[in-house]
């Protein structure tokens, strides 16, 4: 048997790891936090607070006092209710990761809770006829005949999430984030081996103390993302554009769609930051990367290159369906222009190229002609103005 001081050591170490990245991340988020970042931080907590109710369980074994077996009762109860609901923030993160503009509806979430929210009411009725765990008159603990329900649940998460992103891993189209994607494949491993290991050896407790290395993984994948991204508009920086360009002309093959490759540029964005502030004009850059990531496909590739200039890299089958896709885009910011929300509006030069595969260019003559392509209808659009 693990002596209670290494057993409390070990939980202490994955606590700190855990809160950590707690500390971390609330200094790096504390304007704002999307649904995906919060999933991430749920499962942190609830991390953390299992290890918390474990250790607790751990250290109070044996001492047979009416009161502490009753609080033992509510640590064992919290842990496994807290089991599934890790499972379903997990499921709600890959889902978010993988499909950021998919939004669950209420009845969604309510379908994806259900498998939790049955195994908590078995798992709150265990005081009462031990179907899940039970607790000795000795306060020592022993596990019930449906102890592997919780088990189970978080597995069928798993498996699902598993499945989404192995279909996205091999989705041809999505290439670019494969990394991405074989990072959530792989962070499980710990916690599955912990789960495995704890099934097999009665009395041996490191579920958790996995799940926090598994934390730690996504963290750092988190991070290494991160790299790749703009801060403000969380769309990918010029570094990452850049790359992604010249991957897409190293790997063209004679029958391959066209490439498409278009600057666009906000107009009178200095007027913007003149008039309401650079903190307004900010709002409107990050106004602006949201009508982007509506407008445009999951498969386009959208970065900002510069100050209030972005860049999208696309396939098309014909040339004829480029302006419907940058029409589409234009009625998408006169909308929200019509809305009245913002004190300003909104409205941009494109400039496009597109690219047949056999054509032989560079990465600098692309990005130069989609400029000039771009300043000729700004250029053009100011006069029209001026009349």
């Amino acid at each position: 048997m693990i002596a209670v001081s290494q057993y409390t050591e070990v939980n202490l170490i994955g606590i700190a790891m855990l809160v950590t990245i707690l500390i971390i991340d609330y200094k790096n988020h504390l304007k704002t936090k999307d649904d995906i970042q919060q999933n991430f931080i749920n499962m942190i907590i609830i991390n953390t607070v299992i290890l918390l109710f474990d250790n607790s369980i751990y250290i109070l074994r044996g001492i047979a006092v009416p009161e502490i077996i009753n609080i033992t009762y509510i640590f064992c109860i919290v842990c496994f209710v807290l089991h599934t609901w890790f499972g379903y923030q997990w499921f709600c993160y890959v889902i978010g990761f993988v499909y950021p503009r998919y939004q669950l509806t209420k009845t969604g979430r309510f379908f994806s809770m259900l498998p939790s929210l049955i195994c908590n009411a078995i798992v709150v009725s265990s005081p009462f006829n031990g179907w899940v765990f039970h607790f000795s008159s000795d306060n020592v603990y022993s596990r019930g005949p449906l102890v592997y329900i919780t088990f189970l649940v978080d597995a069928m998460y798993l498996l699902v999430c598993t499945v989404i992103l192995l279909k996205e891993y091999n989705n041809p189209n999505a290439i670019r984030r494969r990394s991405e994607y074989l990072g959530l494949l792989y962070a499980p491993i710990p916690m599955l081996i912990g789960n495995i290991l704890q099934i097999i050896f009665y009395g041996m407790s490191i579920v958790w103390i996995a799940s926090a290395v598994s934390m730690m993984v996504i963290y750092a994948e988190n991070q290494n993302e991160k790299s790749s991204r703009d801060a403000l508009t969380g769309l990918y920086n010029r570094r990452q554009t850049d790359a992604q360009l010249n991957w897409e002309l190293s790997r063209r093959r004679p029958n391959d769609d066209l490439l498409i490759v278009s600057m666009i540029d906000i107009d009178s964005f200095k007027k913007i930051n003149d008039t309401y502030g650079h903190v307004t004009g900010d709002e409107a850059l990050i106004r602006v990367a949201q009508t982007l990531q509506e407008n445009f496909r999951k498969t386009d590739f959208i970065g900002r290159y510069g100050g209030d200039e972005f860049l999208m890299i696309g396939h098309i089958k014909k040339q004829e369906d480029a302006p419907k896709i940058f029409q589409r885009l234009k009625n998408k910011l006169d909308a929200k222009n019509y809305s009245g929300v913002y004190p300003y509006n909104l409205s941009a030069s494109i400039g496009y190229v597109i690219i047949d595969p056999s054509a032989q260019t560079t990465t600098d003559q692309i990005i130069s002609e989609a400029d000039q392509k771009m300043y000729e209808v700004k250029t053009r659009r100011a006069k029209e103005h001026e009349k």
